[in-house]
């Protein structure tokens, strides 16, 4: 009996483990590059997060401070938070959006992706402000600063 090269040919090449390396290294790399994007991803929603907590808190600061101080200077930026000239509210949502420029007071539900949305509400005792930052990774997510702060509030 005779063997064909075709047949000898087909045999020989049953065992071969060319382009194995290839379609492993494919593999490997792909799922490696899809880690390493979720963690910049993950690393850059983190500091956003970050950042919007410093604006609220910075903010919330600036309130509590000119809220309270007693008969202010007319024509200082304390003045311009009490309640004959203004409010507490204007005042937080002032703050908030020079410290982070490009925020929006007036945003409906959620921001769309890249956008910041600043809000405050304000009663006699306390205020809330919060800013928030939509973010698209799988999904499309918010991400928010949020802090309730004293104002108005008699020194001890």
């Amino acid at each position: 009996m005779t063997i064909t090269p075709v047949t000898r040919r087909k045999h020989g090449l049953r065992g071969s483990e060319d382009g194995a390396t290839a379609a492993e290294a494919a593999l490997v790399l792909s799922i490696f590059v899809g880690v390493v994007l979720t963690i910049i991803d993950f690393a850059q929603a983190f500091f956003i997060w970050n950042t919007l907590q410093l604006v609220v808190g910075q903010a919330s600061r600036y309130v509590m401070v000119q809220t309270n101080i007693p008969n202010p200077p007319p024509g200082s930026a304390s003045a311009s938070c009490q309640p004959p000239a203004g409010s507490a509210t204007s005042c937080a949502i002032s703050a908030l959006t020079t410290l982070l420029p490009g925020a929006s007071p007036s945003c409906v539900g959620t921001p769309a992706p890249g956008q910041y949305c600043v809000s405050a509400s304000c009663t006699a005792t306390s205020c809330s402000l919060s800013a928030l930052y939509g973010f698209k990774f799988v999904g499309t997510y918010t991400l928010m600063g949020q802090i309730t702060v004293p104002i108005g509030l008699p020194p001890d």
